[in-house]
C-alpha cells in the first residue's frame, strides 16, 4: 500500500512539474548567461527585438537598483512621438489567453505599454501603463486606432479623446521620478473577454512570481477585449526616451504554478536586498 501510495505521488509531481513547466512561453532577463531565459537564451539578446517603428532604437542598458537576477537591462535610446510605438517579442506568436509582466523604470515622463492579441495594425489589444505624462492605465483596441506607430496617445485620441476603452487613474500621484531610479511591476491577465492590470513600484510587490491576488485588486478590469483570436505580444513605447525594461514574462495560462515558482523566485531575494 506504501509504495503504491509513493508511485502515485512520484507520478502526481511528475505531471504537474510538466504542466508547470508548459506555463512560461517566454522570460527575458537579459543577463548574459542566463539560464533562466525561456525558450531559450537568445530572447536576452537586443538585437532579436525588430521595431515596427525604425525610429526606436533598443540598446543594452544597465537597470538601476538590480534586477531579477542581474542588473541588465533593455533601453530605449531614441525620443519623440514620431518614433512611438510596438515591438513584438521574439517568437510570441499564438497569445490569446494568459499572463504578461514586466519590470521597468521612467527616464522621462511618457508612457509604455504591452501589445497582446496583435494581428497586424488593426487587430488586437493595447495597455498603457502611464507616467508624468499620462497619469492613467489604459486598455485600448487597435481597430479604434489606440495607437498607430509613429504617434503618442494624445495624437491618436486614445489618451483623453474617447477612443479608448478604459482609462483610470494609475494611482501614482505626480511628480514621479525621471532618472530611472524606482522601478515598476507592470502585470497584464487576460481570460476570454476580460483584462485585468496591475501596476505599483516593485519595492511594493512582496513576491513577484505569486498569485495576482497577492497583489490587490487590479488597478483596470474591462470585460471588452472581445477580439479573441490568436496573436503575437509585444512592448508598446510613446517617445519613451531612456525607457528600461527587464524581466519580460510571458504566460500561456494566468497566473503562476507552484514549480514556476520554485524556479523563478530564488532571485527575488536578491533584488529586494539592493533597494
Amino acid at each position: 500500500m506504501k509504495i503504491r501510495l509513493l508511485l502515485s505521488t512520484v507520478i502526481l509531481s511528475l505531471l504537474f512539474s510538466f504542466h508547470a513547466t508548459g506555463n512560461i512561453v517566454f522570460y527575458a532577463d537579459f543577463e548574459p548567461g542566463s539560464k533562466e531565459a525561456k525558450p531559450n537564451a537568445g530572447v536576452n539578446d537586443v538585437k532579436k527585438y525588430k521595431p515596427e517603428n525604425a525610429g526606436t532604437i533598443w540598446a543594452e542598458g544597465d537597470f538601476k537598483g538590480g534586477n531579477i537576477g542581474g542588473k541588465k537591462s533593455m533601453t530605449q535610446t531614441a525620443e519623440g512621438c514620431g518614433i512611438s510605438g510596438n515591438t513584438p517579442l521574439p517568437d510570441v506568436e499564438d497569445f490569446i489567453d494568459g499572463m504578461i509582466q514586466v519590470v521597468f523604470s521612467f527616464g522621462d515622463d511618457d508612457s509604455f505599454g504591452v501589445q497582446f492579441r496583435r494581428k497586424g495594425d488593426d487587430k488586437g489589444y493595447l495597455v498603457v501603463f502611464g507616467y508624468n505624462e499620462t497619469s492613467k492605465v489604459i486598455l485600448g483596441d487597435l481597430a479604434d486606432g489606440c495607437c498607430p506607430s509613429g504617434q503618442c496617445l494624445s495624437d491618436c485620441g486614445c489618451e483623453n479623446g474617447g477612443k479608448e476603452i478604459l482609462g483610470v487613474d494609475h494611482g501614482l500621484g505626480g511628480g514621479l521620478t525621471q532618472d530611472n531610479s524606482v522601478p515598476y511591476l507592470g502585470r497584464v491577465e487576460v481570460k476570454g473577454s476580460n483584462v485585468k492590470v496591475w501596476y505599483m513600484e516593485l519595492a511594493e510587490v512582496k513576491d513577484l512570481f505569486a498569485d495576482s491576488s497577492t497583489l490587490g485588486d487590479p488597478v483596470l478590469e474591462s470585460d471588452k477585449a472581445t477580439y479573441k483570436s490568436a496573436g503575437t505580444v509585444g512592448v508598446w513605447h510613446e517617445s519613451w526616451g531612456n525607457g528600461r525594461i527587464d524581466s519580460i514574462l510571458v504566460t500561456s495560462g494566468a497566473g503562476f504554478d507552484v514549480d514556476v515558482k520554485d524556479k523563478l523566485t530564488t532571485t527575488w531575494s536578491e533584488i529586494k536586498t539592493t533597494y
